[in-house]
């Protein structure tokens, strides 16, 4: 399997796809995640969960990550020029990428190129990620907020990361993990800590979104609490370019009720 994604990432056999996340104040599109597929021509589609991993491992994934950058900037100026809404991409980054050095430098150039302004941009990494090297990781945050992009903490609550850290690096916004929405509607201990979170959140000045919503319960609860922002199967799968334009077309235009 090693060897099959070593050469499906370096052959670049990969492509990006779109989810939407829509507010929740007022259904509206708002922006994506770009998500990373990789197709090997003799396995097939070759699941994240097994690809990403060894990317990171390998140290590929620093490289992947430029390409990653340039292609969802690029395609997000693409978006928001045939949609004439002010679209924001979120993408996520691991902290090899950081570690490398340029990754400033990357996404401020391909911002530059495409015209896109930075604040059109946000960029995830999951809490684990902050306890590595975190002296350089808070000087990179500052350098992206300086120029407006927004930092988001990724699958929160399922991490390392200590509550200290969210005023440590200044972070922006909270992804709350499908593994607590999933049972939002069925658990108590789900709820109560999704409840948790998202007052937390509100008091801190964060915004917020909640990712796997699958279900009009789930969404409800959410919309009660006070979430700003739902992404999932229930209102949009992950779509190529050419299909994100269901999104915000008016004749097809989908949006969160």
């Amino acid at each position: 399997m090693q060897a099959i994604i070593t050469e499906a990432i370096a052959e670049r056999h990969c492509y990006l796809v779109y989810q939407p996340q829509f507010g929740l104040g007022d259904g509206e599109l708002k922006g994506f995640e770009a998500l990373v597929r990789c197709q090997s021509p003799h396995f097939g589609l070759i699941s994240p969960a097994d690809f990403i991993p060894f990317a990171e491992e390998s140290g590929d994934i620093v490289e992947l990550g430029r390409w990653i950058t340039r292609q969802a900037i690029h395609d997000l100026a693409k978006m928001r020029k045939h949609s004439g809404m002010p679209l924001y991409m979120s993408i996520n980054v691991s902290p090899r990428q950081v570690q490398a050095g340029d990754i400033y430098e990357t996404f401020m150039k391909a911002l530059m190129d495409l015209n896109v302004p930075p604040q059109a941009v946000k960029l995830e990494l999951t809490e684990t990620a902050l306890i590595q090297n975190p002296g350089l990781i808070a000087r990179t945050f500052k350098a992206f907020q300086g120029d407006g992009i927004k930092i988001w903490l990724d699958d929160f609550g399922t991490g390392f990361a200590s509550l200290n850290l969210l005023r440590e690096f200044k972070i922006d916004g909270l992804k709350i993990d499908k593994s607590f929405v999933d049972g939002l509607h069925s658990s108590e201990d789900d709820f109560t800590i999704c409840s948790a979170i998202l007052a937390m959140a509100q008091r801190l000045g964060l915004s917020t979104v909640a990712e796997g919503v699958e279900s009009d319960p789930q969404l409800q609860i959410l919309s009660q609490l006070g979430c700003d922002s739902v992404q999932g199967y229930l209102t949009g799968k992950p779509a190529t370019l050419e299909d994100c334009s269901q999104f915000w077309n008016p004749a097809s235009k989908k949006q969160c009720a």
